[in-house]
């Protein structure tokens, strides 16, 4: 007996102890399962806001290029109108005569000029339009530079007479857009003075018949 109570204390310390164990075990595992499932939780999330302002912004893309493409159209249909080409002729006969006149160039520089159906003001009023479409990125510079910037420059050497003597009361915010894609045009020019001919892409041998017959000295 005196065995027996000397060792079932220490034989039910023994159970009580190792009956502990696995609680203690259970209670910090289901603790850390807990956090396990929160951090996941919050990582779902965050992928998932991700994806989709990955997707948004796909999206948001997509939708400019199309709103780019269709005024970028606008633009082209317009200025290849054949009536634009007609401003165009008319405005360098018009100022070729009427320039040298000081009344014309006092009336040009007072805004009392003739505005109906006036073929200058016409062809700098539009490309005013279309700097003010390329500043704000409303079309793309670059695909409009590509084809037009010779014909901006062409068509400048016809207006900057006219450009000036309006600006002659010190406003220089009138056609700033139109200096602006004049800048820009011959930025473009002195950076491919050749050209923007894809590279790799081979070039046509292009038969110029008549160039004996030209070339020849009466």
């Amino acid at each position: 007996m005196t065995q027996a109570t000397i060792h079932m204390p220490y034989l039910l310390q023994g159970a009580g102890r190792h009956r502990t164990k696995p609680r203690a075990w259970r209670h910090r595992g289901g603790t850390m399962s807990s956090e396990f499932i929160s951090n996941f939780a919050a990582i779902g999330t965050f992928v998932v806001i991700g994806v989709t302002a990955i997707a948004a912004a796909v999206q948001l893309r997509h939708m400019r290029a199309n709103n780019q493409l269709t005024g970028l159209l606008n633009v082209l249909s317009r200025v290849e109108d054949p009536v634009f080409t007609e401003w165009v002729d008319r405005a360098k006969v018009i100022l070729q005569q009427r320039l040298p006149d000081k009344e014309f160039r006092q009336q040009v520089t007072a805004g009392s000029f003739q505005r109906e159906n006036n073929p200058w003001l016409n062809i700098c009023n539009s490309y005013e339009w279309v700097g003010s479409l390329i500043k704000n990125k409303l079309i793309p510079e670059d695909t409009f530079m590509d084809v037009y910037s010779n014909r901006i420059l062409a068509t400048w050497r016809i207006v900057e007479p006219i450009v000036a003597l309006v600006r002659r009361n010190n406003d220089p915010s009138i056609w700033e857009n139109l200096e602006f894609i004049v800048v820009r045009a011959r930025e473009w020019e002195k950076k491919y003075p050749q050209g923007r001919y894809p590279v790799g892409v081979p070039r046509l041998a292009i038969n110029d018949s008549w160039l004996a017959v030209d070339s020849q000295t009466t």
